[in-house]
């Protein structure tokens, strides 16, 4: 699906026809098979976070790799380096984007090549890095706050470290700005995963959102790393889980095996390194350097082959890949069915 207010362009069109074409090839083949480039794009413009969230690597201070923050010189020679097929960028990944006070002119450098840009923040840090503003004038797309509580009581149980009526505040307060400017973007998603502390909250989701200023309530599911993590915070309503029990395991509930993310998309963490996905947090599947390499050759060189092969005929053999969320059936539920199922 594409984004609201997203235009589509001949070369963009193109590029998705390769893509596609490729994709389906690759599996009748059982081999390999790029014509296309990445159409969505993750870049990380900072690795660290200003919160502890205990189910997020970089919340829980778990995160093996270096950390640091990308400069706006690097971004932009990296989103030359990806090519101008580009047609969606989302500006986040192991970090909190708003720290990087560079963020509004890395959105300003890809609306300028067209391209459409999305944030996902926890909302503590606009008004004190004087964000508001500037992420209206960057031309940003659309902005997702993360708000995992209606109360301060059930949002810090994940959102450790955080304030909510300090998110709240932020929030009304870019909804009011950019409606004083008569702009239409960004559009602003709040985002709540359901968990066991906060399922009975559902019935007041969409009221609290309209409340607040958000134009849409997206509600995804968790993820959890063990069965420590399933015990304490996967919800009691099968609907609101995106795992199953199976045995001694908790299983993804997927609808297929294979992995677009391979043919259509691409991560590129702070530093330039390129990895299959946002699942590989500690980059254990390096595929190249976007700084320091052509993405083309990147792209469809020896190491993205290796693992696109591996995928095909043996299927998810790596821990990443059997618990991302490519192919669920249960990312992202659908607000409706999820009020008549608390009701």
């Amino acid at each position: 699906m594409l984004p609201r207010g997203f235009t589509l362009r001949p070369a963009i069109v193109c590029n998705v026809a390769k893509a596609a074409a490729s994709y389906a090839l690759s599996h009748v083949l059982r081999m390999p098979i790029v014509w296309g480039r990445p159409v969505s794009v993750m870049i990380e413009p900072i690795s660290r976070c200003n919160l502890q969230c205990p189910l997020c690597p970089i919340g829980a201070r778990q995160l093996k790799r270096e950390l640091g923050a990308m400069t706006l010189e690097n971004f932009v020679r990296i989103l030359d380096n990806l090519g101008r097929q580009v047609r969606t960028l989302a500006l986040w990944n192991q970090g909190e984007p708003t720290i990087n006070n560079q963020l509004p002119e890395m959105i300003r450098a890809a609306q300028d090549r067209r391209i459409y840009t999305m944030i996902a923040t926890n909302g503590n840090l606009l008004h004190q890095r004087d964000l508001i503003e500037r992420l209206i004038q960057s031309g940003l797309d659309e902005i997702i706050f993360s708000i995992d509580g209606l109360t301060q009581e059930t949002y810090q149980v994940y959102r450790v470290g955080g304030n909510l009526d300090v998110v709240v505040e932020n929030l009304r307060t870019l909804r009011r700005r950019r409606d004083e400017l008569g702009r239409k973007k960004p559009r602003i998603v709040m985002q709540w995963l359901p968990m066991k502390h906060n399922e009975h909250e559902i019935p007041k989701l969409r009221g609290t959102a309209m409340h607040w200023g958000a134009d849409k309530v997206e509600i995804k599911t968790a993820q959890v790393y063990g069965e420590a993590q399933a015990k304490t915070f996967l919800p009691e309503a099968e609907e609101l889980r995106r795992y199953e029990r199976k045995g001694a395991r908790w299983e993804t509930k997927r609808r297929c095996q294979s992995c677009q993310r391979l043919w259509f998309s691409v991560m590129v963490d702070w530093n330039g390194n390129v990895v299959p996905c946002c699942f590989d947090k500690d980059e254990d599947f390096k595929m190249g350097n976007a700084l320091a390499e052509d993405f083309g050759a990147i792209w469809r060189g020896a190491a993205y082959q290796r693992f696109r092969t591996k995928l095909i005929r043996h299927g998810r053999l790596e821990e990443m890949c059997r618990n991302c969320t490519e192919g669920l059936k249960s990312c992202y539920l659908p607000l409706a069915r999820m009020e008549r199922v608390s009701g």
